[in-house]
């Protein structure tokens, strides 16, 4: 995005929050709605798209699958724009990488694919973004990258590289003067049971749920009670549902994000939760927000 508002103090466009994620529409998904959250609280959002998202899907039936396949990494690019225009982000930073695929494909091996990058380059590359943009708070994925996608493996690892060094002043000296934000954040995978809560409703307006209601002796993933941040999202669900569906490419028109009524949807996305890796988190930490202990200016744009 086109830099504007406030400066670093440098004459650098600055932001206060800075989301960290792997492919275009990572942005619209889990954080689409912590990102329209801020930004209507007059919070200067950034984001950093890993890679370019090459061996992504093609669902927008204005394409050709074949003819289009090759400019795919610029389509998406100009849906991940148009996405982030939606949730209001001021800065959007491209990191420069290819898709590596999922785990196990060819894509893994190809020499420009995330998974193949040299660690200390990708956090230099990172490392300057934050030196510029100078965020305060920044939001990656969790350990393990949330799922076994070399991409969401490789952004949290270079993610947590890049948080340390960009405060010290003789790591990556060629990245700028250095700047130590003063939180780093991952999406927490929360089983809150909404889903579970939803199905009847959503069996009754006609969609397929499939499987069988939970068991009471079935295992439930980590609860909210394990998130350090739990943010109400609900009153931005349907801005960061146009965001999701900008991304044409990726979510075909008939599916059920598209398609749920809007109650339902702010149900399903009621929720943004997060835990706090940097500094760590006592046994029990609570927080109500990503700048809460940081200046009430902190958070103003």
């Amino acid at each position: 995005m086109e830099a504007s508002g406030v400066a670093d103090g440098r004459g650098q466009p600055g932001v206060r929050l800075l989301v960290v994620r792997p492919h275009p529409d990572d942005e619209s998904s889990a954080t689409g709605g912590l990102l329209a959250y801020y930004h209507t609280r007059g919070v200067r959002t950034g984001v950093v798209i890993c890679t370019g998202g090459e061996e992504g899907e093609i669902h927008d039936p204005t394409l050709d699958p074949v003819a289009d396949r090759p400019h795919l990494r610029a389509i998406r690019e100009r849906e991940l724009r148009q996405a982030c225009a939606l949730l209001g982000v001021a800065e959007l930073r491209l990191l420069g990488y290819r898709d590596s695929g999922m785990p196990g494909t060819p894509a893994n091996q190809h020499l420009d694919a995330f998974v193949q990058a040299d660690p200390g380059e990708a956090a230099s590359r990172l490392v300057r973004i934050i030196r510029v943009l100078r965020p305060l708070v920044i939001v990656t994925e969790p350990p393990g990258g949330g799922y076994a996608h070399p991409d969401h493996i490789m952004c949290h690892q270079v993610s947590l590289e890049a948080f340390h060094a960009a405060g010290n002043a003789r790591a990556y000296p060629e990245a700028g003067p250095a700047w130590q934000a003063a939180k780093l954040y991952a999406i927490a995978q929360i089983d809150d049971g909404q889903w579970e809560t939803l199905r009847p409703a959503l069996q009754a307006a006609g969609f397929d749920v499939g499987g069988r209601p939970r068991s009471r002796q079935r295992a439930r993933g980590a609860g909210p009670e394990t998130a350090t941040v739990a943010l109400d999202v609900r009153p931005y669900s349907e801005i960061q549902r146009q965001a999701l569906l900008a991304h044409r490419t990726q979510i075909p028109p008939d599916s059920l994000w598209g398609r749920l009524p809007a109650e339902l949807y702010r149900r399903a996305c009621a929720t943004a939760y997060l835990i706090r890796l940097h500094p760590p988190v006592a046994p029990g930490e609570y927080e109500r927000d990503l700048f809460d202990g940081l200046p009430a200016e902190a958070s103003m744009r």
